[in-house]
């Protein structure tokens, strides 16, 4: 029974080794050096300018795209809907439309909605 019970402690342990960021719906919180995984469909742009072509779209799959915040730029409306620019990291890779895949370590502007969730929120700093 001892060794039953050391079994289940140990298995369960190494779930919180692997245990996920939060869910942020408070985009506030976003800062310089966050990370977090963004779940459905983003425009992606290269350099930090607004009226630049969108140069990919991600896809609204399971895997999210993960990025880490380099920097937080401006509070904006978009589509009718508001939100905030940020200048990101993709710290994995990714498919996005056209069936192109992306390597992670490029950068991108991006522009998050205020009711689009995010997942996996970490802070740093």
């Amino acid at each position: 029974m001892k060794r039953f019970l050391l079994i289940l402690c140990l298995c369960f342990g190494s779930l919180f080794l692997y245990a996920r960021g939060s869910t942020l719906t408070d985009h506030s919180r976003i800062k310089e050096f966050s990370s977090f995984r963004i779940m459905g469909e983003i425009d992606l742009r290269t350099g930090k300018d607004y009226s630049s072509e969108v140069k990919y779209r991600t896809l609204n799959h399971e895997g999210g795209m993960r990025v880490r915040v380099l920097e937080v730029l401006k509070k904006d409306v978009q589509n009718n809907k508001p939100g905030k620019w940020f200048y990101v990291l993709l710290t994995s890779p990714m498919w996005v439309e056209g069936r192109e895949w992306i390597e992670k370590y490029q950068e991108f502007l991006i522009f998050l909605p205020d009711d689009m969730p995010v997942f996996d929120f970490y802070e740093f700093g």
